[in-house]
């Protein structure tokens, strides 16, 4: 049998190789039948029939079955998030799968060529990491001491000083300008933006009406967020020196937080997702502590008082930072269940602290809570599509109205952004009977699957679809309309105009340039976080799993959020990859306490 498997092996080869070739090069329109993007004739469809006949050559004689299974699982996942992804960002709706039965056949092919493609990919990448080996070579100047930690800050600092100058005195956008008038006393407290947040921007406003003008303030604040992002950025560069990352990587993880565009221009803006971001940064640290030297790190009252500082912060500084928190902890009861007693005394901290926040902090500054609308983004979009797509009855028309009370809200969706039609919901209205909303929605998914479906999906594609696009940065000062706003006379005044830079982060908006677009990809990201997560499994180290949790469950909650693929709601993922990354890249002997 395997005398006759390897006579057979490479025209099972071929023959996969060519259909990958056509299953990838298919048309998926789905108003034409089966045609494909290059021509018979080109010499690309050569080339990539090559290229896949190397990558499953080189994997036909894998025997291991562990890394066979964890392969597929993840060429099933992807196949599957290519094939649906493609049909939402092209029709924002399945029918470029169920439109008929043509449309199904070809998704069927697509979804099987995609799936040999990464199963091959993954496959290799896993191989490849297996044999690779780490630590040829040392550098003074990169180690895990004071001098390397300082060198590096001042790199990332430096990097950074040119986007202040152009951009001077730093990004503002329409959230920014509420939290600046909050931050003044202009609008009353709420903490639809975190307070704790708004809290700093005030810090550095009033030190602006001081001096008689808050663009000095916007400038502090800037300066302030430069400071402190690449000092924890430097840290976790530091800290990976100190858990034996290959220094290959970190100098890459160092080039990646200094020159990678987004985190410039992010250091220099008045939004929430960047101090969460590095909250979240230290949290997975914290993590990766507990994952690979859980005995020391319980033991260390310092890490202990990090872990819940970090803990804490994550809650502060975002909303959705609580269920990161909160749906972490069981996970780490399950890692370091030994140390349960101190586990539930850190518990008990963040409770009491958060009730004593929200209870009579929130009273004393006569802080609001934000709207229930903002949680509520996936089922208010699955009502105003049914009311736009499906034949409904006047009784759930009229039960959808009294929470949404405008009359042609069919006009008001847009099916990647909640934001038109959550703007029309009634607090009130679902306050006093949130169970009678809870019900109708149940009512009208399991009536509508489809178009419930199709909703949800429109609303979150860009979180695992690599190719979907949206924008991620902002360079300028919001220009607001409102006469309040106008007073605070804020602007932008670059200090010294740099054209080659802008012409450099101006490639954040070029996506149709080959490779570039994926470098600012929440889609292509999250399945490298994944994939290594999956490495980890395969390898039976289960312990890193921890590290992978809080960035997990924060991608869970931006699937429910208002925006399709908002790069600032997922920024964490980005600013903790190198960890998460790193923790791979390690010496292969005892780690040092």
């Amino acid at each position: 049998m395997k005398k006759t498997y390897e006579k057979v092996r490479p025209i099972i080869i071929v023959f996969l190789s060519i259909f990958v070739t056509l299953a990838m090069n298919m048309n998926m329109d789905k108003n034409t039948a089966i045609k494909y993007s290059f021509t018979g004739n080109s010499i690309l469809c050569v080339v990539f029939f090559i290229l896949t006949y190397w990558l499953l050559s080189k994997i036909s004689q894998v025997k291991n079955r562990r890394l066979k299974i964890c392969c597929t699982i993840l060429a099933v996942l992807f196949a599957s998030f290519e094939v649906v992804g493609q049909s939402i960002d092209t029709y924002l709706d399945l029918s470029g799968i169920l439109e008929s039965s043509i449309t199904l056949t070809k998704s069927i092919i697509k979804w099987f060529g995609y799936m040999i493609l990464i199963y091959g990919v993954i496959a290799n990448i896993y191989l490849l990491l297996d044999k690779k080996e780490f630590f040829k070579g040392t550098c003074k100047w990169f180690t895990n001491n004071k001098r390397t930690f300082f060198l590096t800050w001042g790199i990332i600092f430096v990097a950074w000083i040119p986007y202040f100058l152009n951009y001077y005195p730093g990004v503002i956008t329409a959230d920014s300008m509420g939290q600046i008038c909050q931050s003044l006393g202009i609008y009353n407290l709420t903490n639809h933006h975190p307070v704790f947040h708004t809290f700093f921007i005030s810090i550095a406003m009033n030190i602006g009406k001081f001096f008689g003008n808050y663009n000095i303030g916007v400038a502090i604040y800037s300066v302030v967020q430069m400071i402190v992002v690449s000092c924890i950025f430097s840290f976790a560069i530091y800290y990976m020196a100190k858990r034996n990352v290959d220094i290959k990587f970190r100098i890459l993880t160092l080039l990646f937080y200094a020159f990678y565009p987004v985190n410039a221009l992010y250091s220099i803006t008045m939004w929430k997702d960047i101090p969460f971001a590095v909250a979240m940064l230290i949290f997975t640290i914290m993590m990766t502590e507990i994952a690979v030297n859980r005995e020391h790190f319980m033991k260390s009252k310092l890490k202990n008082v990090l872990l819940v500082i970090s803990m804490l912060l994550v809650i502060l500084f975002r909303n959705n930072g609580l269920y990161v928190v909160i749906l972490t902890l069981p996970f780490i009861f399950i890692f370091a269940r030994q140390n349960y007693k101190k586990l539930i005394a850190i518990t008990a901290i963040i409770i009491v602290f958060y009730g004593v926040w929200k209870g009579p902090i929130f009273a004393l500054f006569d802080v609001t809570e934000g709207s229930s609308r903002e949680a509520l983004s996936i089922p208010l979009q699955q009502f105003a599509r049914m009311t736009k797509y499906e034949d409904l009855t006047d009784d759930e028309r009229w039960r959808i109205y009294k929470y949404l009370p405008v009359d042609n809200l069919a006009d008001y969706y847009y099916p990647k952004i909640s934001d038109q039609v959550k703007n029309n919901f009634d607090n009130e209205a679902f306050a006093e009977d949130k169970v009678g909303f809870i019900k109708l929605w149940i009512k009208l998914c399991l009536k509508y699957p489809r178009t419930a479906i199709e909703a949800f999906l429109c609303n979150s594609y860009g979180y695992y679809y690599p190719e979907a696009v949206h924008w991620v940065v902002g360079r300028e000062v919001f220009e607001t309309t409102q006469e309040q706003e106008k007073a605070l006379d804020l602007k932008a005044t670059p200090i010294v105009d740099i054209p080659a830079l802008e012409s450099f982060d101006a490639m954040l908006d070029n996506r149709s340039l080959p490779l570039n677009s994926m470098l600012y990809s929440i889609g292509f990201t999250f399945w490298i976080v994944v994939t290594m997560l999956m490495y980890a499994i395969y390898k039976k180290k289960y312990r890193l799993m921890l590290i992978y949790i809080p960035v997990g469950i924060l991608w869970l909650t931006c699937l429910a959020s208002p925006v399709f693929g908002e790069f600032r709601y997922i920024y964490s993922m980005f600013t903790c990859l190198p960890i998460m990354l790193g923790v791979h890249f390690r010496e292969k002997k005892k780690e040092e306490s």
